[in-house]
C-alpha cells in the first residue's frame, strides 16, 4: 500500500508541475462562465420556438420571437467559439510558464491564436466544438516556438530608454512572433499540398478522433474514474490531477450535443463532460 501511495503521489506531484496539464485545465475552467451561452440555445429551441418548444403550447409566448437573433447571436459567440477561446487561453497559459506574467502580456494568447487560424482553411474557419482539440495542441506547440525565439537576443529589437515600455516590449517580440507564424503557416501550407487536408483536420482526424472514440466508451470512463478513485486513495485530490484530461475530452462532446440541439439535430454524444 505504501509502495502504491508513493507512486501515485509521485504522478499527482507530476501533474500538478505539468505546464501542460496546467494549461490545458486552466483554459477549460476559465471557459466555464461563457458556456451560459447555451441560454441561448435554451431560449431558442426550448421556450420561443413554435416547431418545438414551449410555442407549440402556448403561442403567445411567440411575441417574444423578435428577440430570438439576439439569443442566437449570444450562443455563437459563446458555445460556438469555444475554440477560438481555449486556444487563446492556452497559449497565453503556456506564455504566462514560460515568461513571467509581466513580461508575457497577453502576446502568447494572441500568437496562438493567430497560429491557429494560418493553419486553417481560412474561407471557412470552423470554431465550436469539434475543433477544439486542435486548437489545444497548434496554441501549446505554436507558444513554445513562440517563446524560443523570443529568448534569442538577435531577434529582439532594441527600443531607447525614452520608448514607452509597452512600445518598446511590442517591438521586442516583433520578429519572434513573425517567425513564429511563418513557420506554422509554411508547415500548414506544406500540409495542404502533401495531403490536400488543412493541418488542423490532419490533427483532427488522426489524433482527436481516435482519442474521442476511446474516451468517449465506458471503458475509457471506467478507467479515469478508477484512476481518479485511486488518487483519493491515497489522499490525492483526484479530480484536479484528471481535470486536464477529462475536460479535453469530455467538455467538447458536451458542447457539441448542445450545437446540435441547437440545429434542430439530435444530440449524439451520451457519455460527455455532463454525463460524468
Amino acid at each position: 500500500m505504501d509502495k502504491m501511495a508513493d507512486v501515485l503521489g509521485r504522478v499527482g506531484a507530476w501533474c500538478g508541475q505539468n505546464k501542460y496539464l496546467s494549461a490545458i485545465k486552466n483554459a477549460f475552467q476559465n471557459f466555464i462562465p461563457l458556456t451560459i451561452g447555451a441560454v441561448g440555445v435554451l431560449w431558442c429551441n426550448v421556450l420561443v420556438n413554435a416547431d418545438t418548444g414551449r410555442g407549440m403550447l402556448f403561442k403567445p409566448i411567440m411575441i417574444l420571437d423578435f428577440l430570438n437573433p439576439a439569443f442566437q447571436a449570444i450562443n455563437f459567440c459563446t458555445i460556438s467559439c469555444i475554440t477560438v477561446g481555449i486556444t487563446l487561453g492556452i497559449a497565453q497559459e503556456i506564455g504566462v510558464w514560460n515568461m513571467t506574467a509581466e513580461k508575457a502580456g497577453y502576446i502568447p494568447g494572441l500568437v496562438g491564436l493567430a497560429t491557429w487560424l494560418s493553419v486553417t482553411n481560412t474561407s471557412h474557419v470552423v470554431k465550436g466544438a469539434k475543433e477544439a482539440f486542435t486548437g489545444m495542441i497548434i496554441g501549446i506547440l505554436s507558444v513554445e516556438l513562440f517563446c524560443f525565439f523570443e529568448k534569442q537576443d538577435a531577434l529582439k529589437i532594441k527600443m531607447p530608454d525614452q520608448v514607452p515600455p509597452g512600445v518598446a516590449r511590442a517591438f521586442q517580440v516583433l520578429i519572434p512572433a513573425t517567425l513564429t507564424l511563418i513557420v506554422t503557416s509554411c508547415i500548414g501550407s506544406a500540409c495542404y499540398h502533401l495531403t490536400g487536408l488543412y493541418l488542423n483536420d490532419v490533427i483532427k482526424n488522426g489524433i482527436q478522433g481516435p482519442l474521442g472514440s476511446i474516451g468517449a466508451t465506458i471503458p475509457g470512463v471506467l478507467v479515469i474514474y478508477l484512476l481518479l478513485g485511486l488518487f483519493w486513495l491515497v489522499e490525492i485530490h483526484g479530480a484536479n490531477m484528471l481535470a486536464a484530461v477529462k475536460e479535453s475530452l469530455f467538455t467538447p462532446l458536451a458542447l457539441e450535443n448542445v450545437e446540435a440541439f441547437s440545429k434542430g439535430q439530435a444530440p449524439k454524444n451520451v457519455i460527455n463532460m455532463y454525463f460524468l
